[in-house]
């Protein structure tokens, strides 16, 4: 018989999604409040290309134990095969449905999350592993109201020539990587088409800054003092790209078996409930069923903004996006070129965002090893 999962659907999204994507129902069952139509649609965006047929049922309150009650009784009665995940919704309604189910001896199952296990509650005790990272970069943002745009800048099938090395002469040399910076922004930096860059000024180690470029495959010498960076993709990368390159790869050398991984990835809200917004991420990938967000940066932390320090405008923005792309099973790692100061750090802290910065930043593959299974770690 044709199972239904009956779904209370609430603000975080992954608890009724990964149950589905894990069990492949025939059909799920979305029991709403008006507040929450907007989630269940953004759902069924996901579930039904995967052969899930989605039905959304709306209830008046979600604060009505005996309509909850009544709604739930009539689930139960019309479809023999339904079984309820309990794990969303109002306690109000929750506790209505486990009522109902529990009484006709329906199965109920319950997403741990901490522990990334699915909970059978009845009519029998069992849990059960979540051991595969089902849900992708794209379905997680998706699910939050995030909608992917085309790729301005693409990820880069191998590995840069010297990519390693231009990350270890910019990441030691504070004084290189702020005058290669400097020198690009006043040619109009990232919103340029092409520019030709002088190297008189960039100090002792431009010729050696400027062979890595070269070996890169970024730009073309002009003359003995003079590079031309020929298109925007390319002045990106001098001008804190290569950055995000070296993390990615990074991350893909982890080889996690099932880790999704993206680079680069412009998203516009979908505008239902929230203004309309675009934002942009430098490194995303789910593992375990968690986003994970890594902001890369480059430029002098301590400089002065409308709104504070570098450092803490990133941390701010960082902050306020893991929460809205990644709810509250998401993660984030604020990756700096340069190191920042002991206040910063200590917000860091406070904000449960993990900081890699200045010279640790060439061990970024043992810290993010950390940061994924810190059990693991001795």
């Amino acid at each position: 018989m044709p199972v239904t999962h009956v779904c209370l659907i609430s603000k975080q999204p992954i608890p009724n999604l990964l149950p589905l994507l894990l069990e492949k129902p025939a059909k799920a069952l979305f029991l709403v409040s008006p507040e929450m139509k907007v989630q269940a649609e953004r759902l069924k965006k996901i579930v039904r290309p995967r052969g899930i047929a989605v039905e959304i049922r709306e209830f008046a309150s979600a604060y009505d134990y005996e309509s909850a009650l009544q709604i739930f009784e009539q689930i139960a009665k019309e479809d023999p095969a339904a079984i309820l995940n309990v794990t969303g919704g109002t306690k109000i309604v929750a506790l209505a449905a486990f009522y109902v189910f529990y009484c006709n001896s329906r199965r109920i199952i319950y997403l741990d999350t901490f522990n990334n296990q699915l909970l059978q509650l009845a009519p029998e005790t069992t849990s059960v592993p979540v051991q595969e990272n089902l849900v992708k970069v794209h379905d997680y943002l998706v699910a939050y109201g995030m909608n992917p745009l085309p790729a301005t800048i693409s990820a880069e099938e191998k590995r840069r020539p010297s990519l390693q090395e231009l990350a270890e002469l910019l990441i030691n040399d504070d004084t290189l990587l702020s005058r290669l910076n400097t020198a690009i922004d006043r040619c109009g930096g990232n919103k340029s088409s092409s520019i030709n860059l002088d190297l008189n000024g960039l100090g002792g180690k431009a010729e050696i800054l400027a062979g890595m470029l070269v070996q890169s495959g970024v730009v073309d010498w002009t003359s003995s003092s003079n590079l031309h960076i020929p298109t925007a993709d390319n002045i990106f990368f001098c001008n804190g790209g290569w950055l995000e390159e070296y993390v990615y790869w990074m991350v893909q050398e982890l080889s996690i078996k099932g880790l999704d991984l993206a680079m680069n990835v412009r998203v516009e809200w979908d505008g239902k409930g929230k203004q309309q917004t675009e934002n942009e991420f430098d490194v995303l990938f789910t593992h375990d069923n968690r986003l994970h967000l890594i902001s890369c940066k480059t430029s002098n932390p301590e400089r002065q903004t409308a709104t504070g320090s570098r450092a803490t405008e990133a941390l701010n923005e960082l902050d306020t996006l893991a929460d809205r792309a990644g709810g509250l099973f998401g993660r984030a790692m604020l990756v700096s070129a340069r190191k920042l100061s002991k206040f910063d750090r200590e917000r860091a802290k406070k904000m449960k965002i993990c900081l890699v910065d200045g010279v640790e930043v060439l061990r970024l593959k043992a810290h993010l090893q950390t940061w994924l299974h810190p059990a693991k770690i001795i």
